[in-house]
C-alpha cells in the first residue's frame, strides 16, 4: 500500500567524506520512497541530544558506521527500528553489538556466512553489496591518462600502480601494506621505472620509503568531493588489493569500472565479482611474488592487460551498479519493522511505502530532508570540522584539515566553532593550556 509521505530515514556514516557516506548517498538517490538524512556518528550526540528527538523525526535508523550504533543502540531500540552494519571483522568486541540490530546488513557473502558462524538470526541478515557509480567511474582515453600522469608528475610510459585507502582504517595491517610494499621493490627491480599512486590520508612514512628508494610516488592525501576520485583512476595501470581483511573493497569496484586491470587476493566481494584471467585476477594472500610476477606479465601482455580491463567494466555495468544495489535496502527496511513491531508492540511506525515519486537527489548531494536551512547550515559546517579534526588527530592531515576549517568558517563568518577548531588543533598545547586557565580563572572571579 502507499502512504501519505516518504519513509523518513537517518542514515549514519562514520564520516560524509568517506566511503561510508557515499554509500548513505547512494541509498537516498537510488529509494525516493525515502526522505533521508545523513548525520555521520560523531554529530548524533550534538545534534539529537535526546534519543526521543530522533524517534519523532525518523521512521527508522541506518547504522552504516558499525561503532556509533555501540552507544546508540541500546537507547533507541525500543523508540525506532534499527538497522546495523556489518562490514568486517578486526576486533569482535568492537562491532559484536550490531547483531541486535533489527535487521544486519553485509556487503558480501563472505561477511553473511561470518554472521551465521557467530550465531547471528539468519532471519535478520541480508546481503547488500556496496556497488559502483558507473556513469562516474569510467574508462579513461588515452588523452585523459597522459594528462593526470603528467599532472601527478608520474611517467607515461611507465606503469602505474594503485592504493586507495586511508591509514586509519589500517587497523592490524589489514591492508596488507607489508605486501604491498615488498610488492613495489620487486616490481621495481623488474621494471624500475614503475609508479605508485596512492589515494587517502595517513600515508608519510610510506611515500617516503618509496620515494628514498628511488621509486616514483604521487600521493593525494585528501580529496574532499569523492566524484574527484574518479579522474585519479585514469591515471593507473594496475591497481592492487593485497588486503587480509575486507568488506569491498569498494576501490576494487571503481578502478575495475574505470577498466584498470586488477590483481586481488580473495577477500570480501573480490570472491564474488572476479573471475579470474577474465576480468581480473585473484592471487593468493601474502605473496607478494604473485603481484609482481603477474604485474610484470600483464604489462608486457598489452592485448591481454585491455581485454581484463573491458570486461571488468561489463562485470559492473552488468551486475554491480550502485542504484541497483542500494534499491536492496527496502527488504531490509520492511524486515526491521516488523521485527522491530513483534519486539515493541505497542509502539506504531509508519510502513515502507510500495512506491513513492522519483529520485530528486541531485549526484553527491548530502542529504538533510529532516532539518530547515538553519540546520542545515550548521550541519554541514559541524560534519566539515568533525572531520578536520579527524584529519589533525588520526591522519596527520594538517594541511587538509586547516583547508576544511577555513571553509567552513568561509561559510559561517559569524559562528564560533570554526575558530574554536582552529585555535584547538593548530595553536601551540601551551598557548591553548594558558587560555583554558584564564577562562577558568575569570569565570571563577565572575
Amino acid at each position: 500500500m502507499t502512504t501519505a509521505r516518504k519513509f523518513r530515514v537517518l542514515l549514519v556514516p562514520d564520516s560524509i567524506y568517506w566511503v561510508t557516506g557515499t554509500i548513505a548517498k547512494a541509498i537516498a538517490t537510488a529509494n525516493p520512497w525515502i526522505d533521508a538524512t545523513v548525520v555521520s556518528g560523531p554529530l548524533l550526540g550534538e545534534l539529537f541530544p535526546d534519543d526521543s528527538v530522533i524517534a519523532e523525526r525518523f521512521d527508522l535508523v541506518h547504522f552504516i558506521c558499525p561503532y556509533a550504533s555501540r552507544d546508540w543502540l541500546p537507547r533507541l531500540r525500543s523508540k525506532v527500528p534499527v538497522v546495523t552494519s556489518h562490514h568486517h571483522v578486526t576486533s569482535w568486541e568492537m562491532i559484536a553489538h550490531n547483531v541486535e540490530g533489527d535487521a544486519i546488513v553485509a556487503g558480501s557473502s563472505e561477511w553473511v556466512h561470518d554472521l551465521e558462524k557467530r550465531g547471528a538470526d539468519m532471519s535478520r541478515v541480508f546481503r547488500v553489496p556496496y556497488g559502483v557509480d558507473v556513469n562516474l567511474f569510467i574508462p579513461a582515453t588515452r588523452g585523459s591518462r597522459d594528462t593526470i600522469k603528467q599532472k601527478l608528475g608520474l611517467a607515461a610510459a611507465s606503469p602505474v600502480i594503485g592504493f586507495f585507502a586511508k591509514r586509519a582504517s589500517n587497523d592490524d595491517d589489514r591492508k596488507g601494506t607489508d605486501v604491498f610494499v615488498d610488492a613495489v621493490f620487486k616490481l621495481h627491480q623488474v621494471l624500475p621505472a614503475a609508479g605508485v599512486l596512492i589515494v587517502g590520508p595517513g600515508w608519510q612514512e610510506l611515500v617516503e620509503r618509496f620515494k628514498s628508494a628511488g621509486i616514483e610516488c604521487a600521493w593525494i592525501p585528501f580529496v574532499v568531493d569523492s566524484r574527484d576520485i574518479a579522474p585519479l583512476y585514469h591515471a593507473l595501470d594496475f591497481y592492487w588489493v593485497t588486503a587480509r581483511v575486507e568488506g569491498g573493497p569498494v576501490p576494487l569496484l571503481e578502478a575495475m569500472s574505470s577498466e584498470v586491470c586488477c590483481l586481488s587476493t580473495e577477500v570480501g566481494l573480490a570472491r564474488e565479482v572476479v573471475r579470474h584471467g577474465v576480468n581480473a585476477e585473484l592471487l593468493p594472500m601474502d605473496d607478494s611474488s604473485a603481484f609482481a610476477s603477474r604485474t610484470v606479465a600483464l604489462w608486457n601482455d598489452p592485448d591481454k592487460r585491455a581485454a581484463m580491463g573491458r570486461a571488468a567494466r561489463e562485470t559492473m555495468l552488468t551486475d554491480m551498479r550502485d542504484y541497483d544495489m542500494a534499491q536492496l535496502v527496502k527488504a531490509v527496511y520492511v524486515r526491521a519493522l516488523e521485527v522491530f513491531s513483534e519486539r515493541n508492540p505497542g509502539v506504531k511506525k509508519a510502513g515502507v511505502p510500495e512506491r513513492f515519486g522519483t529520485a530528486g537527489l541531485a549526484t553527491g548531494e548530502v542529504p538533510l530532508m529532516a532539518f530547515d536551512e538553519a540546520e542545515k547550515r550548521k550541519t554541514r559546517m559541524l560534519e566539515a570540522l568533525a572531520w578536520s579534526e579527524n584529519l589533525v588527530l588520526y591522519q596527520d592531515q594538517r594541511g587538509a584539515a586547516l583547508r576544511l576549517i577555513v571553509s567552513a568558517w568561509r561559510d559561517n563568518p559569524l559562528s564560533l566553532e570554526p575558530p574554536r577548531v582552529m585555535l584547538r588543533r593548530f595553536l601551540p598545547e601551551s598557548i591553548t593550556t594558558g587560555i583554558v586557565k584564564l577562562k577558568r580563572k575569570l569565570k571563577g572571579a565572575a
